[in-house]
C-alpha cells in the first residue's frame, strides 16, 4: 500500500494526442442548432481488448482490498491512484513498448530507496497508446534492471520488485498517467485493470448514474480466479474527490472490475436501482451499460453543457460551455478542435476553470472548409460537438 501524494513529481510532461472520430455519429437538431450526441462509440458497444500485457506472473494477484480510485488509507478524502500487485522480490516486466525516461535508484538506502517516504526506487517508461502518450510508473522497487533511455517491449525485464519508500509490505504500485508525466496534473490517472489482466480473464466497466464517490458496486457470482486471489469482495465507484483520478478516455467509467473469469454476471448498486447483466470472455473489456444505451440531448439538460453558434460557420464561431462539477467546484477544462483525420487543429482552452458558464470566441485561421469536431473535457466528463466550416460569402 502506498500513501504518499507526490510520487514521480520531478518529471515534466510532453503532450502528443490524436483524437479519432471515425466511430462517432451525430444528429443535428435544426430547431436548436445543437447536437444530439449518440455515444455510439464502437469501443463502448462492443468488447474491447487489453492494451498492455501484465507485468507480473499470473500466479500473483492484485490487491483486491485496495484498488484504483478507492479511498486512500491515510486520507479517505483522497484516492489510490494506481494498482497494487502483490509481488515479492521477483522480476517485473514491461507492460508495454516504450522507452525508460527516468530511473530513480539509491543503492545506499535499502529501506527508503530513491524517494524515502514516497515511491522508493522506481522507473518511468514512456509509451504510446492510440497515438497518445502514456507514462507508466513502477514504484517501490528493490532495484532497476533497465537503464535510462533503454527501449523496452512487452515482457522485457525492467526491475526487481521490493518494499522501498512508503510501503507497508512488498508489492508493485503500477500507475498510468495519460498525456503528462508530472504528478500534479488533474484527471490524468487511469485504471490499470482495464489495460491488462491475468491470462484467460477479462474486465467489466460501467458508470453508475449520479453515484456518490465510493458507492458500493456488487458483482455476482464471484468473478475472481481463486487462486491466486485471496482478496476482493465488491467494488467501489471512483473517488473523484481526488482531482488526480480520471476515467478512461474511451470508456468514461466510474467503476471497473478486473481479472474477471469468463461468464455472465449481475452488477448492482444503489439498492438495486442500478442493475446490469453482462457477459465477458477471455481477454475482453466489456461495457456493462452497452445494452442500455446512452443519449445526451444538450437542449434538455438542466444546465448548459455546450453550444456553438453560428454553425455552420465561415470564419469564426462562439462557444458557450459550462465548467465545474455538480457541486460547483473548480474543474480542469480542455477544449480542442480536430479535423476528420483526428489531427488537432487548435486548443481553445486548457486549464482550471471556476464553475459557471464561459464563452470563447474563435476566429479560424486557414482551416479548409469541411467537418470539424470540438472535444470538451470538463473534469472527468467529455463531450463532442460537430462543426461545419463553409466558404466565406463574397
Amino acid at each position: 500500500m502506498n500513501f504518499f501524494r507526490g510520487y514521480g513529481q520531478n518529471h515534466e510532461f510532453e503532450e502528443y494526442s490524436l483524437f479519432l472520430v471515425s466511430n462517432l455519429f451525430f444528429y443535428m437538431n435544426p430547431r436548436h442548432t445543437i447536437f444530439l450526441i449518440f455515444l455510439v462509440i464502437g469501443s463502448s458497444l462492443y468488447p474491447q481488448q487489453f492494451r498492455f500485457t501484465r507485468p507480473v506472473p499470473d500466479t500473483v494477484q492484485n490487491n483486491g482490498n485496495y484498488l484504483y480510485g478507492e479511498p486512500n488509507f491515510q486520507n479517505p478524502l483522497l484516492a489510490h491512484t494506481g494498482l497494487d500487485i502483490s509481488i515479492r522480490n521477483d522480476t517485473i516486466r514491461s507492460a508495454s513498448r516504450g522507452m525508460v525516461t527516468f530511473v530513480g535508484y539509491n543503492p545506499n538506502d535499502t529501506v527508503g530507496g530513491y524517494e524515502p517516504g514516497g515511491a522508493g526506487n522506481y522507473i518511468l517508461v514512456r509509451s504510446i497508446w492510440d497515438n497518445k502518450l502514456a507514462y507508466i510508473y513502477y514504484f517501490h522497487l528493490k532495484k532497476p534492471i533497465s537503464s535510462l533511455y533503454d527501449s523496452v517491449y512487452p515482457g522485457t525485464p525492467v526491475a526487481i520488485s521490493g518494499n522501498t519508500g512508503n510501503s507497508t509490505g512488498p508489492h508493485l504500485h503500477f500507475e498510468i498517467r495519460m498525456f503528462y508525466s508530472g504528478y500534479s496534473y488533474p484527471r490524468t490517472r487511469r485504471n490499470p485493470e482495464l489495460w491488462f489482466g491475468i491470462q484467460g480473464t477479462g474486465a467489466i466497466y460501467g458508470r453508475v448514474p449520479d453515484a456518490s464517490n465510493s458507492t458500493r458496486v456488487d458483482i455476482f457470482p464471484d468473478p475472481k480466479p481463486r487462486p491466486p486471489y485471496t482478496t476482493f469482495s465488491y467494488g467501489l465507484t471512483y473517488n473523484f474527490n481526488d482531482t488526480y483520478i480520471g476515467s478512461d478516455d474511451i470508456y468514461n467509467e466510474n467503476y471497473a472490475f478486473g481479472d474477471v473469469k469468463p461468464g455472465t454476471y449481475t452488477i448492482t448498486a444503489n439498492g438495486g436501482a442500478y442493475r446490469r447483466v453482462v457477459s465477458v470472455g477471455a481477454g475482453q473489456v466489456v461495457n456493462a451499460d452497452a445494452a442500455v444505451g446512452i443519449e445526451t440531448d444538450v437542449s434538455e439538460q438542466k444546465e448548459l453543457i455546450a453550444e456553438i453558434y453560428p454553425n455552420p460557420f465561415s470564419s469564426s464561431f462562439t462557444l458557450r460551455y459550462h465548467a465545474g462539477d455538480d457541486e460547483g467546484n473548480f474543474s480542469y477544462v480542455n477544449i480542442s478542435l480536430y479535423d476528420l483525420l483526428g489531427r488537432r487543429i487548435a486548443v481553445l482552452e486548457d486549464g482550471v476553470k471556476a464553475a459557471g458558464v464561459n464563452e470563447i470566441n474563435y476566429r479560424g485561421k486557414e482551416e479548409a472548409d469541411g467537418i470539424y469536431f470540438l472535444r470538451i473535457v470538463n473534469g472527468n466528463r467529455a463531450h463532442i460537438l460537430k462543426l461545419l466550416k463553409i466558404p466565406v460569402n463574397k
